[in-house]
């Protein structure tokens, strides 16, 4: 995997270079290697995970699109997701509202809990087992160009560092240096655009994880979105994730209120951690990790040229987050696995145009991943002009609820005029209505 024969004309060549091994890059590798394309895998890391850090799941209509032996391979996954829904905190309390069973019983599971450091190395090495050629710890820094501009390879941090390939496929992630260098990326995401995702991984044993999250063994897990007190009432989300024998607790907050607000990232995790209803969940655990991972959260508004003379962009160098769902991974592997195939036809055509790679981004049109984005287009600046919208109404909930299971010897006239109160003290009822609308709307896509 670190030695590259050099030929004797001096040139390394491939079919196909891909930019990051992490979940769209090895997706993408292994489709076209799989069809005969000689691929190299290029990855910065030591090797590939040790630097991809998340909580979260892995759907499972991803993994078997690129493999429909998966199970066969018996990838390195955590528990599957039997439950799933939001924990809605206020300072002192919480409205739960999630699901389980029904659906989420299927077998496989539509989502797993999984550990990147662990998946993505497995990921990778599924693809060099389809005939992709991994090159750990090595950077590309720029572009080999013809004349007219178009790329036929890529320039790395090794000695005699020029490799060759009519297509490149970048999937560098969140921070899309040569996405930029390309002009795909007008400019940096800005901070609006940006979450910083802070996350600690802590160790439990299993049978005290299934007693404190109500789950009958290690074949069930938990997938919960956590709203309001968890961000401070600020435009973020929480969230948590049981794995067999650890959890996932982190928090979300775009760069632009972090700054605004001035808030140390790290003791809004803590902050979390030390909330009257969550301390209880994660005490006694073990620290295993501590991280934190930016996430492009500007989705269609910001996404770049896909496409270009020679090159494609996939994951979260193509800006493909949708957090409201907290899909990310299925849409890198789908975008990955698309620019593979759109590589394998240009090949048969022998056409590497922009033109040719075009295809791409009809591809993914007809998936879910431009549509989603496209429908979600407006959901940050909905937040953006609704800053209060994660502190009212998730303590609203808690209020009204609470007062509805202690009005017991009250008139319920009197109790449901103290519920509205709660509402309308915070919000006026007209402010309120049209939040709802305009939320409504967002989601919708209108």
């Amino acid at each position: 995997m670190n030695n590259i024969e050099t030929p004797k004309n001096g040139k390394i060549k491939f079919d196909l270079i891909v930019v990051g091994a992490g979940l769209a890059g090895s997706a993408a590798a292994a489709v076209a290697a799989r069809k005969g394309l000689k691929v190299a895998l290029i990855e910065r890391g030591q090797a590939p995970g040790g630097k991809n850090f998340f909580g979260g799941a892995l759907y499972t209509h991803s993994l078997e699109e690129v493999y429909p032996d998966l199970w066969d391979r018996k990838p390195p996954l955590e528990r599957p997701v039997t439950e799933a829904g939001f924990w809605f905190l206020s300072k002192d309390g919480m409205v739960n509202m999630s699901v389980r069973g029904g659906a989420l019983n299927r077998k496989p599971a539509d989502a797993y809990v999984a550990l990147r450091a662990k998946f993505d190395n497995w990921w990778a090495d599924q693809a060099q087992k389809e005939g992709a050629f991994i090159i750990p710890k090595t950077t590309v820094v720029d572009f080999i160009r013809e004349p007219g501009g178009k790329v036929i390879g890529v320039v790395t941090d090794r000695p005699q560092g020029e490799i060759y390939a009519p297509v490149t496929i970048l999937c560098e992630g969140v921070n899309n240096l040569l996405t930029q260098k390309l002009g795909l990326a007008k400019h940096d995401l800005k901070p609006k655009a940006v979450a910083l995702a802070v996350k600690q991984l802590i160790s439990l044993p299993a049978d005290v994880i299934n007693t404190r999250f109500c789950l009958p063994d290690k074949s069930h897990g938990l997938a919960i979105t956590v709203v309001g007190d968890v961000s401070m009432g600020l435009n973020g989300l929480g969230f948590i994730y049981t794995g067999e024998e650890c959890i996932s607790m982190g928090v979300g907050v775009t760069l632009e209120v972090l700054a605004k607000e001035r808030v140390r990232p790290y003791e809004l995790l803590q902050r979390y951690l030390n909330h009257p209803l969550i301390a209880p969940l994660v005490a006694g655990g073990r620290l295993m990790e501590y991280g934190a991972h930016l996430i492009p959260e500007g989705g269609w508004r910001d996404m770049p040229k896909l496409f270009t003379d020679g090159v494609m962009v996939a994951g979260d160098a193509g800006t493909m987050v949708n957090p409201l769902h907290w899909e990310g991974t299925n849409m890198a592997i789908i975008a990955g696995k698309e620019a593979g195939e759109t590589a394998v036809e240009a090949h048969q055509r022998q056409d590497f145009s922009a033109t040719s790679l075009s295809s791409y981004r009809e591809r993914l049109n007809k998936r879910f991943i431009l549509q989603d984005l496209y429908q979600y287009r407006n959901l940050a600046k909905f937040l953006e002009k609704h800053p209060t919208f994660m502190n009212v109404y998730p303590n609203f909930l808690n209020d009204a609820l609470g007062m509805f299971f202690t009005g017991y010897g009250k008139p319920k006239k009197q109790l449901y005029g103290d519920m509205f109160r709660a509402l309308t003290n915070r919000r006026p009822l007209l402010q309120a209505v049209g939040d709802m609308i305009s939320f409504g709307r967002t989601v919708i896509g209108i």
